[in-house]
């Protein structure tokens, strides 16, 4: 088990060159206007998790927004490509790659593929998720059969 993370937007920074960080605290913004990286971690960080929610031998932590931290720069891809277009910034190759990449690497998530860290605080589960429920058949007691046929 390991502590999940919460990104943050010097966790993206980490992935960005330095133009693209001065464009991150720089971006023109309306007067009152959210950060469209932190809105862009957001909707990763959920994206991500529903990924992960795809294969049910998965784990969700219960804290709300969090990732595994193996997961951590494939996030930063995401976010950084789901950021450009608002930014007015051109991806890299390489940043295209990673983004490509870490989208592969959420389906094969999903498709249980690929294991992720379980997490210190994991989600509660309802107690009947996973039992296995046998459909029983119930017969109607036979009025006719072979002995009662007898002779027609």
């Amino acid at each position: 088990m390991i502590a999940w993370i919460t990104l943050t937007t010097a966790d993206i920074e980490d992935y960005l060159v330095g133009a693209q960080v001065s464009a991150l605290r720089t971006a023109a913004l309306s007067p009152g206007q959210g950060d469209p990286v932190s809105e862009a971690i957001a909707d990763i960080s959920a994206e991500i998790r529903n990924y992960i929610r795809g294969c049910s031998s998965n784990v969700l932590s219960a804290t709300a927004g969090t990732i595994p931290p193996e997961l951590k720069r494939h996030a930063a891809a995401l976010i950084i490509e789901a950021a450009q277009p608002r930014l007015k910034l051109r991806l890299s190759d390489d940043q295209k790659d990673a983004a490509e990449n870490a989208r592969r690497l959420l389906r094969d998530i999903a498709a249980c593929k690929y294991p992720v860290a379980s997490p210190t605080d994991p989600e509660s589960q309802p107690a009947d998720q996973g039992a296995t429920v046998t459909p029983t058949i119930s017969g109607r007691t036979k009025r006719y059969g072979r002995d009662s046929q007898d002779g027609i």
